[in-house]
Protein backbone atom coordinates (compact mmCIF):
# COMPACT_ATOMS: atom_id res chain seq x y z
CA UNK A 1 0.00 0.00 0.00
CA UNK A 2 2.76 2.86 0.29
CA UNK A 3 3.94 4.82 -3.08
CA UNK A 4 7.28 5.93 -2.87
CA UNK A 5 8.99 8.82 -4.72
CA UNK A 6 12.66 8.51 -4.88
CA UNK A 7 14.02 11.91 -5.33
CA UNK A 8 17.15 13.25 -6.42
CA UNK A 9 20.13 15.34 -8.37
CA UNK A 10 22.04 11.81 -10.18
CA UNK A 11 20.61 8.42 -10.06
CA UNK A 12 22.99 5.59 -11.33
CA UNK A 13 21.42 3.37 -13.70
CA UNK A 14 22.68 -0.06 -11.98
CA UNK A 15 20.09 0.94 -9.09
CA UNK A 16 17.31 1.10 -11.02
CA UNK A 17 16.56 -2.89 -10.99
CA UNK A 18 16.52 -2.21 -6.85
CA UNK A 19 13.76 0.31 -7.53
CA UNK A 20 10.67 -1.94 -7.63
CA UNK A 21 7.61 -2.32 -8.91
CA UNK A 22 5.66 1.17 -8.00
CA UNK A 23 8.43 3.51 -7.16
CA UNK A 24 8.42 5.97 -8.74
CA UNK A 25 11.90 8.14 -9.89
CA UNK A 26 12.07 12.19 -10.33
CA UNK A 27 15.99 12.94 -11.19
CA UNK A 28 16.76 16.48 -11.73
CA UNK A 29 19.89 15.00 -13.49
CA UNK A 30 21.96 18.01 -11.99
CA UNK A 31 25.79 18.14 -12.27
CA UNK A 32 27.42 17.89 -9.01
CA UNK A 33 30.54 17.92 -9.51
CA UNK A 34 31.72 21.37 -11.22
CA UNK A 35 34.61 22.13 -8.91
CA UNK A 36 37.86 19.96 -8.78
CA UNK A 37 37.81 20.06 -5.16
CA UNK A 38 35.30 17.31 -3.62
CA UNK A 39 34.81 20.15 -0.17
CA UNK A 40 33.53 22.66 -2.52
CA UNK A 41 31.20 20.33 -4.69
CA UNK A 42 29.99 19.21 -1.05
CA UNK A 43 28.68 22.76 0.33
CA UNK A 44 27.15 23.40 -3.16
CA UNK A 45 25.53 19.77 -2.50
CA UNK A 46 23.80 21.41 0.29
CA UNK A 47 22.66 24.40 -1.71
CA UNK A 48 21.29 22.76 -4.40
CA UNK A 49 19.26 20.24 -2.46
CA UNK A 50 16.84 23.27 -2.45
CA UNK A 51 15.61 23.23 -5.64
CA UNK A 52 14.70 19.26 -5.71
CA UNK A 53 12.07 21.02 -3.71
CA UNK A 54 9.55 21.44 -6.67
CA UNK A 55 10.11 17.06 -7.38
CA UNK A 56 8.24 16.35 -4.01
CA UNK A 57 5.14 15.07 -4.06
CA UNK A 58 2.90 17.82 -1.88
CA UNK A 59 0.12 15.06 -1.08
CA UNK A 60 2.84 12.86 0.67
CA UNK A 61 2.27 11.37 3.96
CA UNK A 62 6.30 11.50 5.22
CA UNK A 63 9.63 12.88 3.71
CA UNK A 64 12.74 11.38 4.44
CA UNK A 65 15.41 12.97 3.94
CA UNK A 66 19.07 12.37 3.36
CA UNK A 67 22.64 14.08 4.53
CA UNK A 68 22.97 16.97 2.37
CA UNK A 69 19.20 17.47 1.74
CA UNK A 70 19.29 19.23 5.26
CA UNK A 71 18.54 22.80 4.03
CA UNK A 72 14.86 21.30 2.76
CA UNK A 73 14.11 20.83 6.46
CA UNK A 74 14.34 24.43 7.23
CA UNK A 75 13.14 25.44 3.79
CA UNK A 76 9.96 23.61 3.34
CA UNK A 77 8.91 24.01 7.10
CA UNK A 78 9.69 28.24 6.49
CA UNK A 79 9.25 28.84 2.77
CA UNK A 80 6.82 26.16 1.71
CA UNK A 81 5.01 26.14 5.25
CA UNK A 82 4.35 22.31 4.94
CA UNK A 83 3.57 20.61 7.53
CA UNK A 84 3.75 16.81 6.00
CA UNK A 85 6.59 15.03 8.50
CA UNK A 86 9.97 15.06 7.99
CA UNK A 87 12.38 12.56 8.57
CA UNK A 88 15.72 13.39 8.98
CA UNK A 89 18.63 10.48 8.21
CA UNK A 90 21.72 11.53 9.16
CA UNK A 91 24.66 9.19 8.84
CA UNK A 92 26.87 11.04 11.64
CA UNK A 93 27.29 14.57 12.84
CA UNK A 94 29.71 16.43 10.06
CA UNK A 95 33.01 15.93 11.36
CA UNK A 96 34.88 19.03 10.03
CA UNK A 97 32.22 20.67 12.50
CA UNK A 98 32.43 18.46 15.46
CA UNK A 99 35.10 15.59 15.89
CA UNK A 100 37.78 17.35 13.71
CA UNK A 101 37.08 20.88 13.91
CA UNK A 102 40.89 21.17 15.53
CA UNK A 103 42.75 18.93 13.24
CA UNK A 104 41.04 20.69 9.78
CA UNK A 105 41.98 23.89 11.37
CA UNK A 106 45.70 23.01 11.82
CA UNK A 107 45.89 22.12 8.10
CA UNK A 108 44.44 25.39 7.16
CA UNK A 109 47.13 27.26 8.36
CA UNK A 110 47.02 30.63 8.40
CA UNK A 111 43.39 30.53 6.99
CA UNK A 112 42.46 29.13 10.31
CA UNK A 113 41.72 32.50 11.56
CA UNK A 114 38.84 33.11 9.11
CA UNK A 115 37.69 29.50 8.80
CA UNK A 116 37.30 29.11 12.86
CA UNK A 117 34.35 31.40 12.62
CA UNK A 118 32.96 30.15 9.85
CA UNK A 119 32.78 26.51 11.15
CA UNK A 120 31.12 27.58 14.65
CA UNK A 121 28.43 29.56 12.85
CA UNK A 122 28.37 26.67 10.14
CA UNK A 123 27.86 24.17 13.04
CA UNK A 124 25.03 26.59 14.79
CA UNK A 125 23.23 26.15 11.67
CA UNK A 126 23.58 22.51 11.24
CA UNK A 127 22.21 22.29 14.82
CA UNK A 128 19.45 24.21 13.94
CA UNK A 129 18.03 22.77 10.88
CA UNK A 130 18.74 19.18 12.45
CA UNK A 131 16.56 20.12 15.60
CA UNK A 132 13.46 21.18 13.04
CA UNK A 133 13.04 17.70 11.76
CA UNK A 134 10.14 15.42 13.69
CA UNK A 135 12.80 12.45 14.25
CA UNK A 136 16.50 11.78 13.54
CA UNK A 137 17.51 8.25 12.30
CA UNK A 138 20.72 7.00 11.68
CA UNK A 139 22.73 3.78 11.08
CA UNK A 140 24.16 2.42 14.52
CA UNK A 141 23.87 2.53 17.59
CA UNK A 142 27.10 4.28 18.11
CA UNK A 143 26.21 7.08 15.80
CA UNK A 144 22.79 7.53 17.47
CA UNK A 145 25.29 8.46 20.58
CA UNK A 146 27.38 10.61 18.71
CA UNK A 147 23.99 12.49 17.52
CA UNK A 148 22.24 12.71 20.99
CA UNK A 149 25.98 14.73 22.51
CA UNK A 150 25.60 16.94 19.40
CA UNK A 151 22.04 17.72 18.63
CA UNK A 152 20.55 16.76 22.34
CA UNK A 153 18.08 14.90 20.51
CA UNK A 154 16.84 11.17 20.36
CA UNK A 155 17.86 9.08 16.88
CA UNK A 156 16.65 5.68 16.08
CA UNK A 157 18.78 3.11 14.43
CA UNK A 158 17.95 1.63 10.88
CA UNK A 159 19.52 -1.74 9.98
CA UNK A 160 21.25 -1.40 7.04
CA UNK A 161 21.35 -4.76 4.65
CA UNK A 162 24.03 -5.93 2.53
CA UNK A 163 23.60 -7.02 -0.92
CA UNK A 164 23.92 -10.60 -0.69
CA UNK A 165 23.18 -11.24 -4.34
CA UNK A 166 25.87 -9.41 -5.23
CA UNK A 167 28.72 -10.73 -2.65
CA UNK A 168 27.54 -14.76 -2.66
CA UNK A 169 28.59 -14.53 -6.36
CA UNK A 170 32.27 -15.00 -4.92
CA UNK A 171 31.50 -17.15 -1.87
CA UNK A 172 33.04 -20.02 -4.02
CA UNK A 173 36.89 -18.42 -3.98
CA UNK A 174 39.64 -20.04 -2.58
CA UNK A 175 42.47 -17.94 -0.53
CA UNK A 176 44.74 -16.35 -1.92
CA UNK A 177 48.48 -17.37 -1.43
CA UNK A 178 50.83 -15.74 -0.86
CA UNK A 179 47.98 -14.99 2.00
CA UNK A 180 46.59 -11.81 1.41
CA UNK A 181 45.67 -8.80 4.51
CA UNK A 182 42.77 -6.91 2.98
CA UNK A 183 41.74 -3.34 3.36
CA UNK A 184 38.98 -0.97 1.47
CA UNK A 185 38.73 2.47 2.03
CA UNK A 186 38.87 5.99 0.97
CA UNK A 187 42.45 7.18 1.53
CA UNK A 188 41.91 9.85 3.83
CA UNK A 189 43.77 10.64 7.65
CA UNK A 190 40.78 9.49 9.43
CA UNK A 191 40.94 6.07 7.87
CA UNK A 192 44.39 5.48 9.18
CA UNK A 193 45.52 3.71 6.74
CA UNK A 194 49.12 4.94 7.68
CA UNK A 195 48.70 2.65 10.79
CA UNK A 196 47.77 -0.55 8.68
CA UNK A 197 51.05 0.27 6.67
CA UNK A 198 52.81 0.67 9.92
CA UNK A 199 50.89 -2.78 11.11
CA UNK A 200 52.77 -4.18 8.18
CA UNK A 201 56.16 -3.65 8.68
CA UNK A 202 56.08 -4.87 12.34
CA UNK A 203 54.71 -7.71 10.09
CA UNK A 204 57.41 -7.99 8.69
CA UNK A 205 60.39 -7.99 11.11
CA UNK A 206 58.49 -10.34 13.55
CA UNK A 207 56.32 -12.59 11.60
CA UNK A 208 56.76 -16.29 11.87
CA UNK A 209 59.64 -18.34 10.00
CA UNK A 210 57.87 -20.89 9.04
CA UNK A 211 55.10 -19.05 7.80
CA UNK A 212 54.84 -17.15 4.44
CA UNK A 213 54.12 -13.66 4.63
CA UNK A 214 51.45 -11.93 3.50
CA UNK A 215 50.97 -9.65 0.93
CA UNK A 216 48.96 -6.60 1.81
CA UNK A 217 46.02 -4.53 -0.29
CA UNK A 218 44.74 -1.74 -0.19
CA UNK A 219 42.06 -0.92 -2.15
CA UNK A 220 40.90 2.56 -2.52
CA UNK A 221 42.00 6.22 -3.62
CA UNK A 222 41.83 9.46 -1.88
CA UNK A 223 43.83 12.35 -1.36
CA UNK A 224 46.37 10.87 1.02
CA UNK A 225 47.52 8.09 -1.18
CA UNK A 226 51.02 9.76 -2.80
CA UNK A 227 51.92 10.42 0.96
CA UNK A 228 51.02 6.43 2.14
CA UNK A 229 53.23 5.28 -0.51
CA UNK A 230 56.08 7.48 0.44
CA UNK A 231 55.53 6.01 4.01
CA UNK A 232 55.55 2.36 2.49
CA UNK A 233 58.38 3.30 0.99
CA UNK A 234 60.36 5.07 3.87
CA UNK A 235 59.45 1.74 6.38
CA UNK A 236 60.49 -0.72 3.52
CA UNK A 237 57.21 -2.52 3.07
CA UNK A 238 56.65 -0.75 -0.66
CA UNK A 239 57.07 -4.36 -2.12
CA UNK A 240 54.50 -6.34 0.32
CA UNK A 241 51.95 -3.29 0.30
CA UNK A 242 50.09 -2.65 -2.81
CA UNK A 243 48.20 -0.09 -3.84
CA UNK A 244 44.93 -1.03 -5.82
CA UNK A 245 43.57 2.34 -6.36
CA UNK A 246 39.61 2.02 -7.16
CA UNK A 247 37.55 -0.93 -7.52
CA UNK A 248 34.15 -0.85 -8.36
CA UNK A 249 31.53 -2.18 -6.23
CA UNK A 250 30.63 -5.52 -8.35
CA UNK A 251 34.77 -6.34 -8.40
CA UNK A 252 34.80 -6.03 -4.47
CA UNK A 253 33.76 -9.55 -3.10
CA UNK A 254 36.40 -11.48 -5.02
CA UNK A 255 39.11 -9.46 -2.98
CA UNK A 256 37.06 -9.90 0.76
CA UNK A 257 36.51 -13.81 -0.20
CA UNK A 258 40.10 -14.15 -1.56
CA UNK A 259 41.80 -12.58 1.60
CA UNK A 260 42.98 -14.37 4.55
CA UNK A 261 42.54 -11.30 7.08
CA UNK A 262 40.16 -8.20 6.51
CA UNK A 263 41.75 -5.13 8.35
CA UNK A 264 40.12 -1.81 9.60
CA UNK A 265 41.75 1.23 11.57
CA UNK A 266 39.71 4.15 11.10
CA UNK A 267 39.21 6.51 13.69
CA UNK A 268 35.45 5.87 15.48
CA UNK A 269 33.63 5.09 12.33
CA UNK A 270 30.29 5.01 12.54
CA UNK A 271 29.54 1.92 11.19
CA UNK A 272 32.57 -0.06 8.62
CA UNK A 273 30.30 -1.07 5.78
CA UNK A 274 33.22 -3.06 4.11
CA UNK A 275 34.07 -4.44 7.64
CA UNK A 276 30.41 -5.82 7.48
CA UNK A 277 30.60 -7.07 3.41
CA UNK A 278 34.22 -8.30 4.41
CA UNK A 279 33.02 -10.52 6.94
CA UNK A 280 29.86 -11.79 4.95
CA UNK A 281 32.11 -13.08 2.42
CA UNK A 282 34.00 -15.55 5.16
CA UNK A 283 36.87 -13.34 5.71
CA UNK A 284 37.93 -12.55 9.65
CA UNK A 285 38.07 -9.05 10.55
CA UNK A 286 41.39 -7.32 12.94
CA UNK A 287 39.73 -3.64 13.79
CA UNK A 288 40.69 -1.16 16.38
CA UNK A 289 38.02 -1.25 19.33
CA UNK A 290 36.35 1.49 19.03
CA UNK A 291 33.25 3.16 16.99
CA UNK A 292 30.51 1.41 15.41
CA UNK A 293 32.61 -1.88 14.48
CA UNK A 294 32.66 -2.70 18.46
CA UNK A 295 28.87 -3.42 17.50
CA UNK A 296 29.33 -5.52 14.11
CA UNK A 297 32.60 -7.22 15.26
CA UNK A 298 32.12 -9.56 18.26
CA UNK A 299 35.88 -9.92 19.87
CA UNK A 300 37.64 -13.98 19.27
CA UNK A 301 34.27 -14.64 17.83
CA UNK A 302 34.12 -13.65 14.13
CA UNK A 303 37.31 -11.52 14.64
CA UNK A 304 39.53 -9.59 16.84
CA UNK A 305 39.09 -5.90 18.27
CA UNK A 306 42.48 -4.60 19.25
CA UNK A 307 43.84 -1.12 20.67
CA UNK A 308 45.34 1.50 17.39
CA UNK A 309 48.72 0.66 17.58
CA UNK A 310 50.69 -1.00 14.92
CA UNK A 311 52.16 -3.44 17.13
CA UNK A 312 48.23 -4.93 18.47
CA UNK A 313 46.92 -5.07 14.88
CA UNK A 314 50.10 -7.20 13.89
CA UNK A 315 49.85 -9.12 16.70
CA UNK A 316 46.30 -9.75 16.01
CA UNK A 317 46.11 -10.34 11.99
CA UNK A 318 49.67 -12.79 12.36
CA UNK A 319 47.14 -14.93 14.65
CA UNK A 320 44.61 -14.94 12.18
CA UNK A 321 46.67 -15.43 9.05
CA UNK A 322 49.38 -17.98 10.40
CA UNK A 323 46.06 -20.52 11.71
CA UNK A 324 44.12 -21.99 9.43
CA UNK A 325 42.18 -23.44 12.04
CA UNK A 326 41.05 -19.91 13.44
CA UNK A 327 40.78 -18.40 10.23
CA UNK A 328 37.77 -20.86 9.30
CA UNK A 329 36.20 -20.44 12.60
CA UNK A 330 36.40 -17.02 12.94
CA UNK A 331 35.06 -16.42 9.04
CA UNK A 332 32.53 -18.83 9.60
CA UNK A 333 31.15 -17.33 12.38
CA UNK A 334 31.36 -13.70 11.02
CA UNK A 335 29.04 -14.52 7.80
CA UNK A 336 26.93 -16.18 10.46
CA UNK A 337 26.82 -12.84 12.56
CA UNK A 338 26.31 -10.70 9.36
CA UNK A 339 23.57 -12.85 7.72
CA UNK A 340 21.44 -12.65 10.96
CA UNK A 341 21.17 -9.08 11.43
CA UNK A 342 22.22 -6.83 8.34
CA UNK A 343 19.02 -7.39 6.09
CA UNK A 344 17.29 -4.82 4.76
CA UNK A 345 14.02 -6.40 5.70
CA UNK A 346 14.85 -5.70 9.21
CA UNK A 347 15.68 -1.93 8.28
CA UNK A 348 12.20 -1.61 5.70
CA UNK A 349 10.32 -2.69 9.62
CA UNK A 350 12.62 0.13 11.76
CA UNK A 351 11.89 2.61 8.87
CA UNK A 352 7.56 1.82 9.33
CA UNK A 353 7.61 1.48 13.15
CA UNK A 354 9.54 5.58 13.28
CA UNK A 355 7.28 6.75 10.11
CA UNK A 356 3.98 5.59 12.24
CA UNK A 357 5.42 7.22 15.11
CA UNK A 358 6.07 10.47 13.50
CA UNK A 359 2.76 10.42 11.27
CA UNK A 360 0.26 9.54 14.24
Amino acid sequence: GHHPRVVCHQFDESCRPRLGSGVLLACSNARLDWSRNRYINAIADYLRSLTLARSLDPGGDLRILFGPALPLVWYLRTVGRSRTPILYYCWEPPRALYQDRDAVLDRLGGYRLVAAPLLLAYAAIDRRLVGVADAVCTSSPFAASQIEEVYQCPATVITLGIDAERLDMAQTQTRAEPPVVLTVNYLHPRKRIDLIIQAAAVCSETWPRAQVQPRWLIVGDGPERSSLEALARRLGVDEQVRFVGFVPDDALPQYYASAACYVHAGLEESLGLSVIEAAYCGCPVVAVDEGGVRETVKDGVTGFLVPPTASDLARAIAAVVCRDDLGRSLGVAGRDHVAGIYRWSHGARDLLRVAEAVTA
